[in-house]
């Protein structure tokens, strides 16, 4: 605070004007967040894949993924529906659920039918920021094929074709809620591409009639309808169907329940005092994460976790340590080779965690060291199926900068990334995305590391890509890499921070001091806020 008033003592009017201009436009940023689009609680519907108020019927080769219900209502009927397409519960409210896989839990389905009302209304009542075109087919024409976060409305009927790509920015909380006043229509073959983090967890199609999705729909998020929903073959859904009063129909159809995974952000650094060289060499960590078995067709079961840890940066690591937020016992096995409990540039290290899985879910691990004073942390997920010998997908991404920190006014970094595939089953449709580097291609098509030009990415198989940036400010950005298989997606995060010392102060991590140019306090002050004023008139013109 006594940094800023001393700095204030000697702007200019004409610096004064400047900060006036930008502070009018940071008060047009707050308007913007206010209309952002928040996540929509499910309560106890949030463990079902599908949820209907009157018929559910399926046909085979069906696979759900998550909890099927039926809300108590006179007269309620499954048709098609067996225990062998649903790797979760099926809850009826009497005996007319399928042979031995009903469960009469009147009392759930009256909870979660009542939570589901309450997210609807929550969903149709959060502020539009964006108006789109009424029509059965195509409503985003008017605002292109990609879109930002935020709350889409039609007034009448919304629909897609072909792609629509929903770019979260990197923020992996990023919200898309789009709100039909009547009906939800997709294309056959169109489908919903997520990309620069966005989840399906995140995703939300409040639909004031029915929803129905064309034949092989690629479908992301989860849809809360007035009335009925139907896919009309062999769509593929990461997400939940839930209809409110009314029917939901299945056909060859793959649906997962979504579950959120939060990435971590590559450093936590020590308090201002501590001493530590913020300038000099930055540690990175890196963790990849296999089940064995990926799947339990057979049901209940155990399932090992192996953890292999390396070191990708240039400086030991220690205090290094493995976490899994659903398998508690994760212990150490091998991989230091010097016994000097550092996780050296040459090591590898294995952890393991043995649990029972009881019905298919999604864990994270998080590995983590420690060096030069900073805290360093990388994650990563995987799906065990129960219930189905449908085998998920894994994929795992690499990225390291060419260099940790540079010198006050920043300079020029590259970033090297590489996708691989740990799993069994070859990814389709994989892209690569970094949310504040701009130049890799996304989508990958035709990569000379396909080496049997399938273009798909087989196990054994490297995907390499670099990205070029000019830093001027201390930036940390997430890589995001996603691959398909099964109707299942595989996502994976790698984070990296580079230090830029600011202008005017030593590199040496410390606070200013009294002393310290003021030219350069508001010269760091003047960029920040034009950084922030151009990020939001781009998203205002993406939109």
């Amino acid at each position: 605070m006594n940094i800023l008033h001393k700095a204030t003592k000697d702007i200019s009017r004409g610096s004064l004007l400047a900060i006036l201009v930008l502070g009018a436009v940071l008060t047009f940023v707050g308007a913007e967040m206010a209309k952002a689009a928040s996540p929509v609680g499910l309560g106890t519907a949030d463990s079902f894949a599908v949820l209907a108020g009157s018929f559910i019927t399926a046909s085979t080769p069906s696979v759900v993924s998550g909890d099927v219900g039926l809300s108590p209502a006179a007269g309620t009927l499954y048709t098609g529906l067996t225990t062998g397409m649903v790797t979760g519960t099926i809850y009826a409210v009497d005996a007319t659920g399928p042979a031995g896989g009903a469960g009469n839990n009147p009392g759930l389905l009256t909870t979660a039918k009542a939570n589901l009302d309450t997210a609807y209304a929550a969903a149709a009542g959060q502020t539009p920021s964006v108006t789109v075109l009424a029509s059965s087919i195509d409503s985003f024409s008017g605002t292109g094929g990609t879109l930002t976060p935020g709350v889409y409305t039609s007034a009448s009927t919304m629909g897609i074709t072909g792609t629509l790509t929903l770019d979260g920015g990197g923020d992996p909380n990023a919200t898309f809620i789009f709100q039909s006043g009547s009906s939800l229509t997709t294309a056959s073959a169109s489908q919903v591409v997520l990309t620069n983090g966005t989840q399906a967890c995140n995703v939300f199609w409040q639909v004031g009639s029915s929803a129905t999705l064309g034949t092989g729909t690629l479908f992301k998020g989860s849809i809360l309808a007035f009335s009925s929903i139907t896919d009309s073959g062999s769509s593929v859904i990461e997400g939940r169907l839930l209809a409110r009063g009314a029917a939901v129909t299945i056909n060859d159809t793959r649906i997962t329940t979504p579950t959120c995974v939060t990435p971590s952000t590559a450093v936590a650094f020590p308090g201002a005092g501590a001493g530590a060289d913020y300038w000099g060499t930055l540690p990175l960590i890196n963790v990849v994460k296999v089940p064995s078995p990926l799947s339990l067709p057979t049901g209940a079961g155990p399932v090992t976790y192996t953890y292999t840890v390396t070191n990708i940066g240039k400086v030991p690591l220690a205090t290094v340590w493995v976490k899994d937020n659903k398998c508690a016992a994760v212990q150490y096995v091998s991989g230091d080779s010097n016994s000097d409990a550092k996780l050296d540039l040459a090591e590898t290290w294995t952890y393991q965690c043995t649990k029972t899985v009881s019905q298919t879910e999604t864990n994270t691990a998080t590995a983590h060291g420690y060096s030069n004073s900073v805290d360093v942390y990388d994650t990563a997920n995987a799906t065990v199926v129960v219930g189905t010998s449908v085998v998920p997908p894994l994929i795992h991404l690499v990225k390291v900068p060419s260099v940790s920190s540079l010198p006050a006014l920043g300079g020029h970094v590259t970033y090297f990334y590489s996708v691989t595939n740990p799993g069994v089953a070859p990814l389709s449709n994989v892209s690569i995305t970094d949310n504040k580097c701009t130049g890799l291609p996304g989508r990958v098509v035709g990569h000379p590391g396909d080496l049997n030009k399938n273009n798909l990415l087989d196990p054994g198989e490297t995907f390499h890509f670099t990205c070029e940036s000019n830093l001027t400010e201390t930036t940390t950005n997430l890589g995001t890499a996603e691959g398909h298989a099964n109707g299942l997606t595989a996502i994976d995060y790698s984070s990296a921070t580079v230090v830029v010392a600011p202008p005017g102060l030593p590199n040496a991590g410390l606070p200013p001091q009294e002393g310290a140019s003021s030219n350069a306090v508001l010269a760091a002050l003047m960029f920040a806020l034009a950084t922030l004023s151009l990020g939001v008139i781009a998203k205002k013109r993406s939109l």
